[in-house]
């Protein structure tokens, strides 16, 4: 493709014979092991919308050819700018992708991959994509159209439809609005998630690592419908920017075994307020570890299961939340820390966490009416003239608290400053050698072999409580 010197009567087959326009592109059925190789320091304006199907063995490959700048798609307001539709075995690498236009409420997407009534598609990788500048509506909800950066989405009613294999990785997406990465489904539906539609189908084999979002109207990055999916080594920077409703950076949703660890957040918004991660509707044996959540306007983590969905184990531990904040919102308090929704989650294994939070007033809180967290080993530091846990089921054991009311139905507290190397990033929370959170913690079962800086933990000495298990300093 070359949208300067290309020409359409072309063959398409080389360099010298380039297709010059998208609707050349759309004309084609593409087959296994075809490449869409768009020349560098070209621009088209419109919607690439390519038909065709290749498989994992072979796809279906769009990507760039020579020297410069990144081949820029502008969907000037389109519903996407890269749409695949009902088709599978596609790679796309390497391209410019904005979706710029009137902020008019109705969906927009930069990279939509959608499958309507198709059954299971296979193989779809975005890897090194830049994508920016994406006007969207406001909306998660599965059955309605949805906005965001890079969206895949199963949807129907007649034939039961899925992914497997999505790898979404190295993208750098910003100015977006509603979710920047993200997996929805229509077939959702079990036992955790009654208020779905359709029976549950699984989105299987998604990884997404090494993405840097900003700017971001919504969520972060979501993945809904998922078994054993991993999200790791992400930075979101800016998110719940522009939006009506509570945000979160990270989450996963109506998922099974999801794993999200060693990611970076910061920058969340305080109206609506939005959290960094989010133990959110219809997940079973979800684990949020090793991840660095930073300066957020907003709280740290929240737990809320809607009306019509529960969520039975969640284990949160090796995770840091530093200068996160709590909110006052009228008379209502969220802490930075938040147990309370419609409905309980239960079995959460809260353990081996840093809070420290030195201008919280409310470090964590509960409605009384939901099933306890078993908070173990972890730090809670506050503010200089004190900070409160306001949880009356909580379940408390081996946690240190700093500037903190120590909840009365603790075992085990140590009160004492916890003595970190350096509280200003991630590798000053380190313990230092006389701190008295060495060795201090109750030893746990399954406790994930490591610690948040790779450290592994040893089996010979009782843990320290924290995040930090090495050798001092």
């Amino acid at each position: 493709m070359d949208s300067a010197s290309g020409d359409d009567s072309a063959s398409g087959l080389t360099s010298h014979a380039a297709w010059r326009t998208l609707e050349q592109i759309n004309s084609i059925v593409f087959k296994p092991g075809d490449s869409i190789l768009f020349r560098r320091g070209t621009t088209y304006e419109g919607v690439l919308k390519p038909q065709g199907s290749g498989t994992a063995d072979n796809p279906i490959v769009i990507g760039s050819y020579g020297t410069g700048a990144r081949p820029a798609i502008a969907g000037d307001g389109a519903r996407a700018t890269v749409f695949l539709h009902n088709v599978e075995g596609w790679e796309i690498r390497e391209l410019d992708i904005s979706n710029p236009g009137p902020q008019d409420a109705t969906p927009h997407a930069g990279i939509y991959v959608l499958l309507e009534d198709y059954g299971i598609g296979r193989h779809y990788v975005v890897d090194d994509v830049v994508v920016h500048d994406v006007v969207g509506c406001d909306s998660l909800k599965p059955e309605v159209e949805n906005s965001g950066g890079i969206v895949f989405k199963a949807a129907g009613s007649q034939v039961a439809t899925g992914f497997d294999g999505i790898q979404i990785s190295h993208n750098t997406v910003s100015d977006v609005d509603n979710i920047g990465i993200g997996t929805l489904s229509q077939w959702n539906r079990h036992e955790l998630y009654s208020a779905g539609t359709n029976h549950f189908v699984p989105i299987t084999n998604v990884r997404i690592f090494r993405n840097e979002l900003s700017g971001l109207g919504g969520d972060g990055i979501l993945v809904q419908n998922g078994v054993d999916s991993l999200t790791e080594q992400n930075k979101v920077d800016g998110f719940g920017l522009r939006t009506a409703e509570s945000r979160a950076a990270i989450l996963a949703s109506n998922s099974i075994r999801p794993v999200v660890q060693c990611n970076e957040i910061t920058g969340g918004s305080a109206t609506p307020p939005s959290f960094a991660l989010s133990v959110d509707a219809g997940n079973s044996d979800l684990v949020y570890q090793y991840n660095y959540s930073h300066d957020n306007n907003g709280p740290f983590m929240l737990f809320c299961a809607i009306a019509g969905s529960h969520t039975d184990g969640a284990t949160i531990r090796y995770n840091i939340s530093q200068n996160d904040k709590d909110l006052l919102l009228g008379t209502f308090e969220i802490p930075v820390v938040a147990n309370g929704c419609a409905n309980a989650i239960k079995n959460v294994k809260f353990y081996n966490n840093v809070i420290y939070s030195p201008s919280a007033g409310t470090i964590v809180g509960s409605r009384g009416d939901h099933t306890p967290i078993a908070f173990t080993n972890n730090i809670f530091f506050g503010r200089r003239e004190g900070s409160a846990i306001n949880d009356a089921v909580g379940v408390y054991d081996h946690n240190l608290y700093y500037n903190v009311t120590v909840p009365q139905h603790h075992a085990n507290p140590v009160v004492a400053d916890p003595k970190f190397v350096n509280p200003e990033n991630l590798l000053g929370f380190r313990l230092d050698g006389d701190s008295p959170a060495l060795g201090a913690g109750l030893a746990i079962h399954d406790d994930g072999d490591r610690d948040i800086h790779g450290t592994p933990i040893s089996r010979d000495t009782q843990p320290n409580i924290g995040a930090h298990q090495g050798d001092p300093t």
